[in-house]
């Protein structure tokens, strides 16, 4: 009788194993995640992520949302720690797209603004930017091309106007420029040239009229200014405000307006 009770008892709690293991956001007996999950945010509704997890490990597809319902986001899980990507606007359009190797960006990525028009392509290796940088113009037209190495731009960069021409051109070492910088006007005459050196003006700066002719002259030591000369018929107030670092194109901010949540846990 006891043997028979205790062979009941066995199928019973594999029973219930396997039955907690079918239903909805169950655990393991290891305590780790098994079969379909799907979570809301905090105190509402609305579905935060669903998918479908094999002792702890997240399989197949899983799908996210934003507070208010809309799809945010979707992973699919393929073999050796790759997963492949896609976020959205709310208004349903594609917003980013790329791999995952390890939790960490890898390859190619391209962003897109809320018209699924493309703004930017990132290169990464294990989660840094590595290669170069394209950021688009609304007309497709390429704005910026910034080298990345290890995570940090670092080589020649280029910007241009939405006709295509150049507008700045420099190098970067280590995020900041170092080296021969120019920029021009939108017909693609130079404007101002100069040198940096670690990010900041050495050297001889000059700065043109858009015919040509040289209009303000200026000599900078270690990025204080040692001597100026103006041209006749020239006034200093009537040129362009001064460039600043902060006034080149923050890439960074047009890359990476994509809601992303990460790996579930």
């Amino acid at each position: 009788m006891r043997r028979i009770l205790l062979l009941f008892c066995v199928v019973l709690l594999a029973f219930q194993v396997h039955a907690q293991g079918d239903a909805p956001n169950a655990l393991d007996a290891d305590g780790k995640k098994h079969g379909e999950w799907e979570v809301n945010y905090p105190e509402s509704d609305f579905v935060r992520y669903r998918g479908q997890f094999e002792h702890g490990k997240p399989v197949g597809t899983f799908f996210y949302y934003y507070e208010t319902g809309e799809k945010s986001s979707q992973v699919e899980t393929r073999e050796k720690g790759h997963s492949e990507a896609k976020f959205f606007h709310k208004n349903g359009t594609i917003m980013g797209e790329g791999m995952y190797q390890a939790e960490q960006k890898h390859g190619e990525w391209r962003f897109y603004d809320n018209q699924a028009i493309l703004s930017s392509i990132e290169p990464y290796s294990h989660g840094k930017l590595e290669g170069l940088v394209k950021v688009y113009h609304l007309n497709g037209q390429l704005a910026a091309e910034t080298p990345y190495v290890d995570g940090l731009k670092n080589g020649p960069f280029k910007e241009y106007t939405t006709s295509g021409k150049i507008l700045r051109e420099g190098t970067y070492r280590d995020n900041t420029y170092d080296g021969d910088f120019k920029q021009y006007y939108d017909d693609g005459s130079i404007y101002r040239e100069g040198k940096y050196v670690a990010a900041v003006k050495d050297g001889l700066w000059i700065e043109y009229d858009d015919d040509g002719r040289i209009m303000i002259q200026q000599l900078f030591e270690d990025g204080e200014m040692t001597k100026e000369q103006i041209e006749e018929g020239y006034k200093k107030e009537k040129l362009d405000v001064e460039l600043k670092e902060e006034d080149v194109m923050p890439e960074e901010e047009l890359q990476r307006q994509f809601y992303e949540r990460g790996a579930p846990r």
